[in-house]
């Protein structure tokens, strides 16, 4: 773990052979009781790679690898929704009319609850584009498993139907909206390089359009600049006016976004959050799990986020494993999260204004209203 010590603009990640660089540690456990003894028994565990970025997007803490390649899956979608809202905001044509409901979906993760596969119709309305012509594919939503899927369902719907409404500001359609060589995603590529830093790879997301990979570093810093600065304000605005319908029931990021932060979780467990303190210095948090399970992030990010003041204690708390449909264990972060917490109290990292930094969360404290976790794939 380090404090300070690590340049965090893109294209300073030190050189030097991937077999060399620090190893993720393990951040979080997930136990099952012993019914006779009461005791935890460890039954899986996480470990990940995790970057704090300071205002000026440098690294402040880190542990693992922070430049370890990371592809932002969904965490771009903040970035993504700014770039189609610049395609529209180009001189010459109409008003776009998008609403805050609008603009929250268009860069959730949704688990394709009635209110979400609503405000994504009302998307769609702004182009005239069918459901059925969205270019994600269908899915079962995660709020109706049993579903016959539909590209509506999808949890990336609401980013497909605001490229539908910006691709027809460029005149394009179809295939099209998702083609990397195209108009369209040439300046969604061209925003995420502006924001994180020339891209590792740009490979396909699962739901069909351009992913990148950049260094953890980048996403952190990149995460900074979406807390404070003007261009992203609509984005942010939306979210934290509707934050349910950025993720949903019993989502994290709903949480936080409720709370005051700004947070996106990704595939693969990825997740991005900032905030800002109470001097108005922003704060960046990016965090990828080596195994791609996003169960042990969300335990580690809500913890050091407690604990350092950045939102309240029982704004969320991890869906503890379950035995016969009642809690037979606990999900737990390690002495690493414990130590991390120091380390950004020693180097002056603070939470929001009137949160008090605590030495976190017990299994006993109530969650919000967005409750306890549940399974996705962002």
């Amino acid at each position: 773990m380090t404090a300070g010590s690590v340049p965090a603009s893109p294209g300073q990640a030190p050189s030097g052979r991937a077999d060399r660089r620090p190893r993720a540690p393990l951040i979080a456990e997930v136990t099952r009781r012993d019914v006779r003894t009461g005791v935890e028994h460890v039954e899986s565990s996480h470990t990940a790679h995790l970057v704090v970025s300071g205002p000026d997007g440098e690294v402040v803490a880190s542990c693992g690898d922070p430049w370890h390649p990371t592809f932002l899956r969904s965490t771009a979608k903040p970035v993504q929704a700014t770039a189609c809202l610049e395609v529209l905001d180009a001189p010459g044509g109409p008003e776009h009319g998008l609403g805050p409901a609008e603009l929250a979906v268009a860069w959730a993760s949704h688990r394709g609850e009635p209110v979400h596969l609503a405000a994504v119709r009302r998307l769609l309305r702004h182009s005239g584009t069918a459901p059925t012509a969205l270019t994600c594919p269908p899915a079962s939503a995660e709020a109706s498993p049993g579903a016959t899927p539909s590209r509506l369902q999808h949890n990336c719907s609401g980013k497909h139907a605001l490229f539908a409404l910006a691709g027809a500001r460029l005149g394009l359609s179809g295939a099209a909206l998702l083609d990397p060589e195209a108009a369209l995603q040439q300046q969604v590529l061209a925003t995420l390089e502006e924001v994180f830093g020339p891209p590792l790879a740009v490979a396909i997301d699962g739901c069909g359009a351009p992913a990148i990979a950049v260094p953890l570093a980048p996403l952190a810093a990149g995460f900074t600049k979406m807390a404070v600065e003007p261009r992203f304000s609509r984005v942010r605005d939306a979210g934290r006016a509707h934050p349910g319908l950025v993720g949903g029931q019993g989502r994290l990021e709903s949480a936080l976004l409720s709370a005051g932060a700004f947070a996106k979780v990704g595939a693969e467990g990825v997740y991005g959050v900032s905030w800002t303190d109470p001097e108005g210095r922003p704060w960046g948090l990016a965090v990828k799990a080596v195994d791609g399970a996003v169960r042990g992030v969300d335990a580690l990010v809500i913890e050091l986020l407690t604990s350092i003041g950045v939102v309240p204690q029982g704004t969320w708390y991890p869906p503890p494993p379950l035995g016969g449909g009642r809690p037979a264990g606990v999900i737990r972060t390690t002495s690493e999260v414990a130590r991390l917490r120091q380390v950004l109290l020693d180097a002056g990292v603070a939470g929001r204004a009137g949160m008090v930094p605590s030495a976190g969360q017990s299994a006993g404290q109530s969650a919000d209203r967005w409750g306890r976790g549940g399974v996705r794939d962002p």
